[in-house]
């Protein structure tokens, strides 16, 4: 008796599982939200202001080390004329402005990670709604990220058609 109540909640459990298993099966999409980041005209454009930010960034860091290589070069040559408290004072100075450099260079390296970080929350603030409404207007479940999908079919995936539409709705994004 026990095994025939089982043997009857297993199938009906199966039956409601499976069906909503098949049911849910035809309307899942992926996109590619790196592609998405990268190839959209908003990301393109995070991406170039990133670049410059950072060329400009390595040029003042290539400039400040450069001179901090001239200045130990001088300490070092100045070591035979100075006296030995002379030198030590002026090698804790030395060392205290390397440590203020890559200080300085550590924060800069981090605002500029935070910044992508918040310009490509903006995008992806930016994307929700548009794949809110095409889900909506196309009676679509789920769309899930294409990083999670191992197979699936090329016309399960959403990718072109919502670079489309953010290419039109969004062109920059300001990154701050």
């Amino acid at each position: 008796m026990i095994d025939n109540k089982f043997l009857r909640y297993s199938i009906l459990l199966f039956t409601l599982f499976y069906s909503n298993i098949v049911k849910s099966n035809s309307d899942i999409y992926f996109v590619d939200m790196k592609f998405l980041m990268n190839n959209s005209l908003a990301g393109k454009s995070i991406i170039k202001k990133l670049d410059e930010k950072n060329i400009s960034t390595q040029k003042k860091f290539k400039e400040i080390e450069k001179n901090l290589r001239d200045e130990e070069n001088s300490i070092v040559s100045q070591k035979n004329i100075l006296s030995k408290d002379e030198y030590v004072k002026i090698v804790k100075k030395f060392t205290e402005k390397i440590e203020k450099y890559k200080l300085s260079r550590n924060n800069t390296i981090n605002d500029i990670s935070k910044m992508k970080n918040n310009a490509q929350q903006i995008l992806v603030d930016y994307l929700t709604p548009i794949l809110t409404e095409y889900a909506e207007k196309n009676s679509i479940s789920y769309i899930i990220p294409k990083e999670n999908i191992i197979i699936g079919k090329t016309e399960l995936d959403l990718t072109n058609i919502i670079i489309e539409v953010l290419n039109s709705k969004i062109k920059t994004i300001d990154i701050k």
